[in-house]
């Protein structure tokens, strides 16, 4: 009977590369928000608000906090989803991955922007060696990339 491949805990991002992640992806998220307002400044909307810029500037405090989670959103959604990594991910040589290795499904994916939305949710991952919520609840974890490289192949050497 052929053993499935899981992954070990050696090779998951430690809890210093996980809060880095999240500084550096609020960095970048900051990053589209702006981008997003400097677009929406050329982009006509309405009588009541010539462009969509004035549209956004008009947000009570409520409305704000929904457009930047909306942001996040997609930012986590579609960078996680398409490459597997954020940006800081990538400046870490990390990646998310399922339990088996594989690169995760859009369900999966879906799962875990979706728990991010919580507050404080990203200190959930701080106590001990336990997973963060959006991991634990996606079946996802944070790896090194190189480190799973290895470990994949030393095991189908042993299989």
């Amino acid at each position: 009977m052929k053993t499935k491949y899981t992954i070990p805990n050696y090779i998951l991002a430690s809890k210093n590369t996980r809060m880095l992640h999240f500084v550096v992806d609020v960095f970048f998220i900051n990053i589209v928000f702006s981008i997003a307002y400097l677009l929406a400044s050329f982009v006509k909307f309405n009588a009541d608000f010539p462009l969509v810029s004035d549209w956004i500037d008009s947000f009570d405090p409520y409305k704000k906090i929904i457009y930047r989670t909306i942001i996040c959103f997609f930012y986590y959604g579609f960078t996680e989803y398409f490459l597997a990594r954020t940006l800081a991910k990538y400046f870490t040589k990390t990646i998310v991955v399922l339990k088996d290795g594989s690169k995760p499904n859009f369900i999966a994916i879906l799962t875990r922007t979706t728990l991010r939305i919580m507050p404080f949710e990203c200190l959930t991952f701080l106590k001990g060696r336990r997973l963060g919520l959006h991991d634990e609840y996606s079946g996802t974890f944070v790896v090194k990339k190189e480190k799973l490289e290895v470990s994949k192949k030393e095991f189908s050497e042993l299989q």
